[in-house]
């Protein structure tokens, strides 16, 4: 069910996103991007690990291009 759980919408380039998807405790436990070609697969890829690794990112890092994901795999 999707009840307790919220979506953060980063846009990309190329009209590409990705959506993820928060827990109620805040953990980050899915990512889905459209986009054309390879515009979101690195993305999805940083968005893999940091599910593995039960990371609860920020809302608004994850929302914003300014924010590398890679920066928050390091946090």
């Amino acid at each position: 069910s999707d009840e307790g759980k919220s979506i953060v919408r980063r846009d990309l380039d190329d009209g590409a996103f990705i959506l993820f998807h928060l827990a109620e405790d805040g953990r980050l436990v899915a990512a889905s991007g459209i986009g054309p070609g390879n515009a979101v697969a690195r993305d999805i890829r940083l968005a893999e690990m940091l599910i593995a690794k039960r990371a609860s990112p920020a809302p608004e890092a994850l929302g914003s291009q300014a924010v590398k994901l890679k920066s928050l795999l390091a946090a």
